[in-house]
């Protein structure tokens, strides 16, 4: 039975979702149900129908789930940061094998498949070591709004504090609103292209305690002496300006000025310290981001004989942490600063076995692989999901061992589809809960060659 859309009804939350909807059903139509809870009982009023599922908001909880719990954030219901600060953490990971055992299921074709337990945080508060703040002109006494936006929208929800932003983001955040108001200095109205400040970028390093802040503007920022000056005082590392004069929204131009400090960040995961410069790429959750390269390190079987690439090696990342362990180490990404970055990192930890590429992952490794003996190939692509050109050539070159870490079950299952396919078996799917309080996982898998 499909429901008319303003109809309200009666259902039970049978699952969730990896963007944090309840699934519930009337009759055999799906409806998607935000904040909705495995085992919560709901009236809910249609929102959107489409042809095989609809949406659904919450207008009463009946009976709630034995899983939900009071949100300490005031603005959980509304902002889109996170989904699940009303749901009990060890629910969440509960959750999150499931999510990424459906996947594997539904989207990877694969029956019954190997995903352990998700590997949780002691604690899982505050871990973000990165955030950016979007800055949007606004009908209020300031005339602009500082937050995160609101889920599946552009609308800004104004925040003072983030529960799962590191503690040194908040000063950072009310600085800058003090800073704008003392100057009134203008949001960047993406409608008209006027405006100074874009975004606020704040990035701070458990290990050191260094916080870089990056500020974007679209034109020249009255007092930026005065603002690094009140951001130093309050224990920020490093200041830049980024110029960034295009209209669409990239949150980086290519122009970094240094205002304090060296420009970066370090951070240390194991025994690696990492430079990081604004642009980067780099996990948001040090914590867990220790866990996850030590799980691809345990999978790849690393014995000091191998010869590996890492086909998306941002500032190092596994591929630092591989070396130790393999004969050598080629790392590949397309981000020119990155590669940068990656390659003083190498230095930094006296690493000589590591050798790094600039370029698309499917442009440069093809040819290596099937000229070259490699051994192990580490995969960390963005959400997307890898090239169909690189997984052929892993396929054609019939690398051995193949880790691949992601952080979107969906994409993830449809790659892995494609290397059984040519001939791979899926060995182990780790899930580490690098997003506490989101519906989002990270899973780092396994995959052999059975022919070899």
């Amino acid at each position: 039975m499909q429901p008319k859309k303003n109809s309200r009804h009666k259902i039970e939350i049978k699952d969730v979702t990896a963007k944090g909807f309840g699934i519930g059903y009337i009759g055999e139509f799906i409806i998607f149900v935000d904040g909705g809870l495995t085992g919560d009982i709901i009236e809910t009023h249609i929102v959107k129908v489409k042809k095989r599922y609809g949406y659904g908001k919450i207008i009463q909880i009946i009976s709630p789930s034995p899983f939900r719990k009071e949100s300490s954030c005031p603005v959980s219901d509304i902002c889109g940061g996170c989904q699940w600060q009303h749901c009990e953490y060890s629910a969440q990971l509960v959750f999150k094998k499931q999510i990424v055992k459906s996947a594997f299921e539904k989207i990877g074709g694969i029956s019954d498949p190997p995903v352990f337990d998700v590997i949780g945080m002691e604690n899982p508060g505050r871990y973000r070591n990165k955030a950016v703040f979007p800055v949007v002109p606004a009908k209020n006494k300031d005339g602009f709004a500082i937050g995160m936006y609101a889920p599946r929208s552009h609308r800004i929800i104004e925040v003072e504090d983030c529960q799962i932003q590191h503690i040194a983001h908040v000063g950072v955040l009310s600085a800058v609103k003090k800073h704008m108001r003392r100057h009134k200095i203008t949001a960047y109205d993406e409608t008209i292209h006027k405006g100074i400040l874009r975004h606020i970028v704040v990035r701070t390093s458990l290990h050191t305690g260094e916080v870089m802040v990056v500020l974007v503007v679209n034109d020249k920022l009255p007092g930026r002496t005065e603002l690094t000056d009140a951001l130093t005082t309050l224990g920020v590392s490093t200041v830049l300006i980024n110029r960034n004069n295009s209209k669409g929204n990239t949150i980086f131009g290519y122009d970094f000025e240094i205002l304090s400090g060296e420009g970066f960040i370090r951070e240390k995961i194991g025994e690696i310290v990492y430079q990081l410069s604004a642009p980067s790429f780099f996990q948001v959750n040090p914590v867990q981001t220790k866990i996850l390269y030590e799980t691809a390190i345990a999978q790849a079987k690393l014995d000091g004989t191998q010869i590996v690439i890492d086909a998306h090696v941002g500032v190092g990342g596994v591929a630092l942490f591989a070396a130790k362990h393999a004969k050598s180490v080629l790392g590949v990404d397309i981000v020119e600063s990155a590669i940068k970055d990656a390659q003083k990192n190498a230095a930094l930890n006296g690493i000589a076995n590591a050798k790094f590429i600039c370029g698309a992952a499917e442009d440069i490794i093809p040819e290596i692989v099937l000229r070259d003996g490699v051994d192990v190939v580490f995969l960390d692509p963005p959400r997307k999901g890898c090239d169909a050109i690189l997984l052929d050539a892993l396929i054609a070159a019939k690398i051995p061992k193949i880790v691949y870490i992601s952080c979107d079950p969906a994409t993830l299952a449809r790659d892995i589809k494609h290397l059984i396919s040519g001939g791979f078996t899926l060995i182990a799917a780790q899930p580490v809960d690098m997003f506490p309080f989101t519906g989002k996982v990270e899973c780092c898998v396994s995959l052999h060659r059975a022919d070899i």
